[in-house]
């Protein structure tokens, strides 16, 4: 009978077949002796007539390695500990192989070599998100990035560890509720969390890692988000505050951008972004970070002064920072709504409808793919008319 999980009892030092594919041996690099006479050990791996060594950063004499059990000669605590090592080594190559055998998934070097320097990802679905996030860094928008790392850094705060085989029904329903209950998110941003818990559930599922839940079973709701935006009278309040003596030079910073939001419907990302050479003549011209697309956006008077301001795009500050800037800002104009720069851009596209502006424009200036992303505004622009006219009852009082 073979010995599977302990191949250090075969009696010849010849490579350990594992699933028909993968076979593997323990074996010392002879051709570099180091000054002190140790060589290095390493785990040969053989798979689909290709073969990889991993370093096992063990250094010992020649004399010292048995070839035939591929383990180290004797019975010191260091000899015994790094033979527990080994076997270990060993055990998780055969653990490896076997769980991609039974899940009917392809074994691949590039697999392998990732399960044994992160065997956590496996089994914790923390650790695997950290991971793929960190793998993803650079192919992911920055906005996508922070938005999902930001999913990530809730996840932990909700727990320490979140093992596979714990992700059920119950443990979403629970997610849901920390998000509601604890971090009082909105309905908006509980379903983003969602969307990214899903999407890297999706990846695990396809890369072989069973669930009880599969990422199929996890539905994502479509929430009308909250349009906030200020009026005239809101907006001017903020314009002096500005203009005030109380106001400090990186608050002020801040809120200038907030205003230029106000006026042009930049995003946070491109006003971050953008330098003083986006400026040409009378337009902003800058590569949209979201969509990917060039924009070129004709500013308007009020838009303009806060160019003059020279500083308006120095300064580096994280969003974290802006939006705490903005909600002392908001506190110290006494507006008991949460200024964020989404309720800049909001604020633009309402205001702009009401003055008259034509919602093809407003798609093109905001950037919106779909029409109907603009069509939101129109709606909200509707309402508010039509709570306007009812004010032409005051003209005469017939109720008295």
């Amino acid at each position: 009978m073979q010995a599977l999980f302990y191949p250090q009892n075969s009696p010849l030092n010849s490579p350990i077949k594992m699933s028909g594919t993968l076979r593997y041996k323990i074996a010392m690099k002879k051709d570099y002796v180091r000054k002190d006479g140790t060589c290095a050990l390493y785990i040969q791996l053989f798979l689909d007539g290709k073969r990889k060594k991993i370093p096992l950063d063990i250094f010992v004499q020649p004399k010292m390695f048995d070839e035939r059990k591929q383990l180290i000669k004797g019975t010191s605590q260091t000899v015994k500990d790094y033979n527990l090592y080994i076997n270990k080594k060993k055990a998780d190559i055969n653990k490896i192989a076997v769980r991609y055998r039974l899940s009917e998934t392809y074994l691949t070097f590039e697999r392998l070599i990732e399960d044994l320097t992160n065997p956590t990802s496996k089994i914790d679905f923390i650790k695997f998100c950290e991971k793929e996030i960190e793998k993803q860094k650079d192919i992911l928008k920055p906005g996508t990035y922070r938005q999902q790392f930001s999913t990530l850094t809730k996840l932990k705060k909700f727990r320490q560890q979140i093992l596979f085989n714990d992700i059920n029904e119950d443990l979403i329903t629970e997610l849901i509720v920390y998000c509601k209950k604890v971090l009082k998110n909105k309905d908006t941003t509980i379903q983003t969390t969602l969307k990214n818990f899903k999407k890297y559930l999706h990846i695990a599922n396809k890369k072989g890692i069973k669930t009880t839940l599969s990422f199929e079973d996890i539905t994502v709701k479509s929430f009308k988000g909250d349009r906030t935006f200020l009026n005239e009278d809101e907006i001017k309040t903020l314009y002096e505050y500005r203009e005030s003596k109380f106001i400090s030079e990186s608050c002020k910073n801040i809120l200038d951008r907030f205003l230029f939001s106000c006026f042009t419907g930049l995003r946070i990302s491109d006003i971050q972004n953008a330098t003083i050479d986006n400026i040409i003549g009378d337009f902003i011209a800058f590569k949209s970070e979201k969509t990917g697309k060039f924009q070129k956006i004709k500013l308007n008077e009020s838009a303009k002064t806060f160019i003059n301001y020279r500083n308006l795009f120095d300064g580096k500050y994280t969003n974290e920072h802006i939006n705490r800037e903005l909600k002392c800002i908001a506190k110290a104009c006494n507006i008991k709504k949460h200024l964020t720069f989404h309720v800049a851009r909001h604020t633009f596209a309402t205001n702009y409808l009401i003055s008259g502006g034509r919602i093809e424009n407003l798609q093109k200036t905001l950037g919106h793919s779909n029409i109907r992303e603009t069509m939101i505004y129109v709606h909200i622009v509707d309402s508010i008319l039509n709570e306007e006219i009812n004010k032409m009852d005051n003209i005469i009082n017939l109720g008295s």
